[in-house]
């Protein structure tokens, strides 16, 4: 989103800040033309989640983060992303006319938010105005996790969201080419992607996650609810973007798996369902623990941001 500290002297690449329930974490990639990123540090301090600051200061110090151009990703109730119609002005302002369709699309004051604005594909069907997509961060959320880092030192430079950083991911699978689904859970919720050639087509966010798997008796209905959500998407995208069907059907890494779900989905959906394994796509230079992929996934995802700081 925007742009917040500078930094005399950087390191290469960019390291995403991840705040869980459990702890802090820093991941940095260094991307490279004809070649796959690079991985060069990745870190996890366990810590109370209502008391950031210390491992936030031993993180800064482990991994120079001072140094380093910094993001992180903001938490999915921290603001809304909304697909819109461009209203017919000049590009310079284009952000303020649509600060005040904020308050049509939502329930949002436009004072209370802070605004970014990004091309959503579709743009070139006959007929149809100009989609973008509208990001509202409430104020209080990013200001919170500006202090936060801040007090650490930490030279945070943007602030990204789970839905870009999940895109970012996408891009790196070679079946991303002729499009993908993605499907992210974790604890309390989920995260379907849909994306072809780096654009971001659709996104829906899922009310259940990994924990509404745990139990036996609710699995089989969850597992159908899901379905129902992933073949509606799939749906839409076709119908609505005008676009060959998708094909792939991609799960990111949890840290517990869920045991036959993929089975599941392969089932009872026309497409071909994969777990996602981001190892032979980088190049990893520094040492990862167990279960990196799941524990860093949103972190690795807005690492991969090729895009200006000022962006």
């Amino acid at each position: 989103m925007r742009s917040f500290f500078t930094s005399r002297k950087q390191l290469p690449g960019l390291t995403a800040i991840g705040l869980d329930p459990d702890g802090v974490s820093a991941v940095r990639i260094v991307c490279h033309d004809g070649a796959p990123p690079s991985v060069t540090a990745c870190e996890f301090l366990a810590c109370n989640a209502h008391d950031y600051t210390q491992a936030l200061i031993q993180l800064t110090h482990n991994q120079r983060l001072e140094r380093s151009r910094c993001t992180t990703v903001l938490e999915q109730g921290g603001y809304k992303l909304l697909m819109t119609e461009a209203p017919p002005v000049a590009e310079q302002d284009l952000r303020a006319a649509l600060r005040w369709r904020i308050k049509d699309l939502t329930d949002l004051s436009p004072a209370d938010v802070i605004m970014d604005v990004f091309d959503a594909p579709g743009g070139n069907v006959a007929g149809r105005s100009r989609p973008v997509y509208l990001v509202a961060a409430y104020k209080d959320a990013v200001r919170e996790r500006i202090r936060l880092l801040s007090a650490a030192r930490v030279n945070l430079q943007i602030i990204e969201i789970a839905e870009l950083a999940q895109r970012n991911i996408a891009a790196l699978l070679p079946e991303e080419r002729t499009g993908v689904a993605m499907l992210w859970l974790h604890d309390d919720g989920g995260l379907l992607t849909l994306t072809r050639q780096g654009e971001l087509y659709l996104t829906r966010n899922l009310g259940f996650g990994t924990q509404a798997l745990v139990d036996p008796m609710q699995r089989a209905q969850v597992f159908d609810q899901l379905v129902l959500e992933v073949q509606r998407s799939l749906d839409y995208f076709e119908s609505h973007f005008r676009q060959p069907p998708l094909r792939h059907l991609m799960l990111a890494p949890v840290r517990e798996p869920v045991d036959g779900l993929l089975d599941y989905l392969r089932g009872n959906l026309g497409v071909q369902c994969a777990n996602v394994d981001l190892e032979p796509l980088l190049t990893l230079e520094t040492d990862l623990p167990p279960g990196w992929q799941a524990r860093h996934f949103l972190a690795l995802g807005a690492a991969l941001r090729q895009e200006t700081a000022t962006a």
